[in-house]
């Protein structure tokens, strides 16, 4: 009877503790194709207008995008490609909190 309680407490503590797992990532792209002073406000807003992204700064063809856990990398690369450019996934890692 003990380990049940102990494992029913285990898991309740785990569901509880959720939000302190379920964080932001950070996810880094190569941006291609941008060739004036308008092509990076033009790519960060279409970033932007994807659901699940917090915040976006691209600087000399490189973007970094915190994004909410569920946002698929694929759709931070469409998104860009929509606004006319190329987009790699660099590299991606999970914001500690």
């Amino acid at each position: 009877m003990k380990k049940y309680i102990v494992a029913v407490a285990g898991v309740c503590a785990l569901l509880l503790s959720a939000p302190s797992w379920a964080g932001d990532r950070t996810v880094d792209l190569k941006v291609g194709g941008m060739t004036c002073a308008m092509c990076a406000p033009a790519a960060e807003k279409a970033l932007k207008k994807v659901d699940g992204v917090k915040s976006c700064e691209i600087q000399g063809g490189q973007a970094s995008v915190v994004v909410a856990e569920n946002v698929r990398d694929t759709d931070l690369v469409l998104a860009i490609e929509g606004a006319g450019f190329t987009a790699t996934v660099v590299s991606t890692a999970t914001v500690v909190n």
